[in-house]
């Protein structure tokens, strides 16, 4: 998870854990190659803003076919896939679409 909201990477670490999903945040945005390092079954970004700014980032990404998901309200969820999102995580996030999404996004890595 790519941001720096503590109380959103607390929650969303909750809930990772409560399903049985490792979630690493990590407040910069990492090059490809750290990302690709870890392993992920997705990428989640705290905000439209922080996909916005990853941009080189999202755009290798989608050469090895990592989902980037990020959470975003209904309003928002347009820009995000135009900015190469996979899913949207909507405000208020709760558990079931959180779970959800990750189990999602880890059927579609390789």
């Amino acid at each position: 998870m790519i941001g720096n909201d503590q109380a959103l990477s607390y929650l969303l670490g909750r809930y990772g854990e409560e399903s049985g999903y490792a979630i690493t945040t990590v407040q910069m945005v990492p090059s490809a190659a750290e990302t690709l390092a870890l392993q992920p079954s997705a990428i989640i970004f705290q905000s439209v803003e922080s996909l916005e700014t990853a941009q080189p980032l999202v755009r290798e990404l989608a050469e090895c076919d990592v989902p980037v998901l990020v959470c975003s309200s209904v309003t928002d969820q347009a820009r995000a896939r135009e900015l190469g999102a996979d899913g949207c995580l909507m405000h208020p996030i709760t558990y079931t679409s959180v779970v959800a999404a990750l189990t999602t996004a880890a059927r579609r890595v390789p």
